[in-house]
């Protein structure tokens, strides 16, 4: 099978999951047959209107959101792991979403209002760390960089937890549900600050492919072949930073997404960044939203935080991927 069939099943696949979940959800207000009518006849019955406020007040915006959650998780693994050369390399690896986690609760901790920028500071000052400590030796010792990012994520996590000892309980399980990663309660502005993120992320990264491609070679051979090695590195940790700190700001921590969506690009359409871009996008794109759909539907009544579902996956991932090394 060629590679752009296959990533004609993964368009496929993506769009079948998303018309899904716009149509399943814990209420019976929208559904397929409705939602077909509702698209032909527009809101003209009250049935009709609510179900139109169903779908564009809660699961389109919930979904688009989800969707580009899972687009900017993936592509801060993909790029992570090509500039780093380690399979385990990801955002949430590198302390990158756990340093977007640090600044989201300490503005909440402090007052402020500003999340978003507070959220972007914190994943730009772990990247920063990183890359001040690393600077003379980020293009010959890559693993070492990686575990700085391990232990200062590490760190921000220590004062996280600090941190949410200062709210009060009633306010403790709301901050917890959000770190734990949620789609829940969010709306169309959170979409119009992520999505457009995710669509600006992918554009530029794919415009990267052939010194990504390049850069698998090693930092001096890459070098020697024309790619400026320390500012392809540099600039895709930072750019990873951003995405993974936009989406922590968004919708809380989700981890392993951007771990599994690269691995299973690069096995459905090979390992030459032109392919595996898109197909790691929309494999991400698939990951969040059946993880969100699971999370608000798996239990009746009850809605889990998606960063449960998303961590069962990658354990399962995890143990598969060890299983088949053996």
């Amino acid at each position: 099978m060629s590679t752009a069939l296959r990533l004609i099943l993964l368009v496929t696949a993506t769009l079948i999951l998303i018309i899904t979940a716009v149509c399943y959800g814990p209420t019976a207000l929208l559904d397929l047959p409705r939602l077909i009518e509702l698209l032909r006849l527009g809101p003209i019955t009250p049935d009709l209107e609510r179900a139109s406020l169903v779908l564009w007040e809660l699961r389109l915006p919930r979904i688009l959101l989800a969707a580009a959650a899972g687009a900017n998780l993936a592509l801060g693994g993909l790029l992570l792991q090509a500039i780093f050369r380690n399979p385990l390399a990801e955002p949430y690896l590198l302390g990158l979403s756990s340093g977007g986690a640090l600044g989201a609760v300490l503005a909440l901790a402090t007052g402020l209002i500003a999340v978003t920028w507070s959220a972007l500071a914190g994943s730009l000052a772990i990247a920063a760390i990183v890359m001040l400590l690393g600077r003379r030796r980020i293009a010959a010792d890559l693993p070492s960089l990686l575990l700085v990012g391990v232990a200062l994520g590490a760190l921000a996590q220590a004062f996280t937890t600090a941190l949410i000892l200062r709210f009060d309980p009633g306010a403790l399980r709301s901050i917890l549900f959000w770190l734990m990663g949620s789609f829940a309660g969010r709306g169309w502005p959170e979409v119009w600050l992520l999505l457009p993120a995710a669509l600006c992320g992918s554009c530029l990264i794919f415009l990267l492919h052939r010194p990504l491609d390049l850069l698998a070679l090693g930092g001096e051979g890459a070098h020697h072949l024309g790619v400026r090695v320390m500012w392809l590195q540099g600039g895709g940790i930072a750019l990873a930073a951003i995405l993974a700190a936009l989406t922590v700001a968004t919708c809380g921590t989700i981890g392993f997404v951007g771990l599994m969506a690269p691995h299973m690009a690069r096995k459905l359409v090979g390992a030459p960044h032109g392919a595996s871009i898109p197909a790691s996008v929309l494999i991400g794109v698939i990951l969040t939203v059946g993880s969100d759909l699971a999370a608000r539907t798996i239990l009746a009544g009850t809605e889990l935080p998606v960063g449960i579902v998303t961590g069962a996956l990658g354990c399962v991932f995890f143990l598969a991927l060890l299983r088949q090394k053996r």
